[in-house]
């Protein structure tokens, strides 16, 4: 018994060098941190972490995850949580019990589609990146998404099988739909001028 709370006891310190260094924002001590340096940015960190890019998402400083881009994580690794970069970005735009919400969730969501972020990213629900900014009445990610080239005809392949658009109509968010039928009429009409 003294055994496992040892060693309980040292994952927990582990646990808590590493979130202080993503909270802080400090590369070097999260290497240090880590059983293996090499495992920054896209190597397995411990379970109660997740993908390091993710983490640092929830917890870190803008100018942390854009160094995490850019000595290289990946903004499309799959992530058996539903919640790939964009997903988890547009996750953090309101709170939640025991989570404030981020106010620089469009900043985050733009250095992510900077590096490559698949603007039809699929998350949680099957939901879209576009379905989330929906979900999460995220006005502006939804534009930068559209911008990005996010294609507002994916529907949902569990569920109610929705587009972004029909999500926002039942949900009453008529600028949204509106935005969302504007697009999906360029996709149709690509010739078209659409003043």
């Amino acid at each position: 018994m003294a055994r496992q709370d040892d060693e309980r006891c040292a994952e927990y310190r582990q646990f808590a060098k590493i979130d202080a260094a993503f909270r802080c924002g400090d590369l070097a001590a999260l290497r240090a941190a880590v059983d293996d340096p090499a495992d920054v940015p896209n190597g397995p960190m411990p379970l109660t972490v997740g993908s390091c890019l993710e983490y640092a998402i929830y917890h870190s400083p803008l100018v942390f995850i854009r160094a995490l881009l850019e000595i290289g994580a990946d903004p499309n690794a799959p992530d058996d949580g539903g919640f790939p970069s964009l997903i988890a970005a547009l996750s953090c735009t309101n709170p939640h019990p025991g989570v404030p919400g981020r106010k620089d969730v469009a900043e985050i969501v733009e250095l992510l589609l900077a590096f490559g972020a698949d603007p039809d990213q699929r998350g949680i629900n099957d939901y879209t990146a576009l379905h989330m900014a929906v979900g999460e009445r995220n006005f502006a990610v939804l534009e930068r998404l559209l911008e990005a080239g996010a294609d507002p005809t994916l529907r949902t392949r569990i569920d109610d099988y929705e587009t972004p658009r029909e999500m926002a109509e039942h949900a009453g968010l008529v600028q949204f739909a509106e935005r969302l039928a504007e697009h999906e009429r360029r996709r149709r009409f690509p010739n078209r001028s659409h003043d």
